[in-house]
């Protein structure tokens, strides 16, 4: 008799640990749908969208040449080294 309650009891430990581990698999999971794109492959670059923008027919082409000439203003220059002497 003593076996069969060991036997439940490490049952029940074990169903909540399976319990818990979904639980906690499934707010990862949310988690990831719901938040923004991390590494750089998942985020569309500026000239991407604006390339699909204009294939698609959402803007012009004068909008494109616009918006293109703002996107390379606003591309950061690269910080010369200043040699001490």
């Amino acid at each position: 008799m003593d076996m069969d309650m060991s036997l439940m009891a490490i049952a029940m430990v074990v169903g909540t640990l399976i319990v818990v581990a979904g639980l906690v698999a499934a707010v990862y999971v949310v988690a990831r749908a719901i938040r923004s794109p991390a590494t750089p492959h998942e985020v569309e670059s500026g000239r991407t969208l604006l390339d699909r923008r204009l294939a698609t027919g959402e803007i012009d082409a004068d909008d494109y040449y616009e918006r293109e000439a703002a996107l390379r203003s606003a591309q950061p220059v690269a910080k010369r080294r200043h040699r001490r002497p």
